[in-house]
């Protein structure tokens, strides 16, 4: 990615996992994005209108998350990557989604990468 814009730990809360009581209750999950972006471009005009605006990155990731169930994070990750592309035109995203997932560890995650 040439120039990238980055969004790290979006807090969400979410119904994944493939046990019963995960999908009983949101839990949280936290979600970072890297959106490959012509950060000249939009520099030259110091116009949003030739960025990519990151307050709607966020939402339209965070109401993927909550507003759907999911048993695996690969699904998850896969779906946000699809609407990035789709609604900002980017040639590149990476998707990250971690959750805490086991004692003893910090999370668990998931990472993809789509695009040309």
């Amino acid at each position: 990615m040439p120039d990238t814009l980055l969004i790290k730990d979006l807090a969400a809360s979410c119904r994944i996992g493939v046990f019963e009581w995960e999908q009983e209750q949101s839990q949280p999950i936290w979600i970072d994005l890297e959106v490959a972006i012509d950060a000249a471009r939009a520099a030259a005009k110091d116009d949003l209108r030739e960025a990519v605006d990151y307050g709607r990155l966020v939402t339209i990731a965070k109401q993927h998350a909550e507003h759907h169930r999911f048993r695996l994070l690969e699904t998850l990750a896969e779906g946000i990557a699809q609407l990035v592309l789709k609604e900002f035109k980017t040639p590149q995203v990476l998707v990250r989604v971690k959750k805490r997932a086991l004692p003893g560890v910090d999370h668990a995650a998931v990472e993809v990468v789509r695009g040309v």
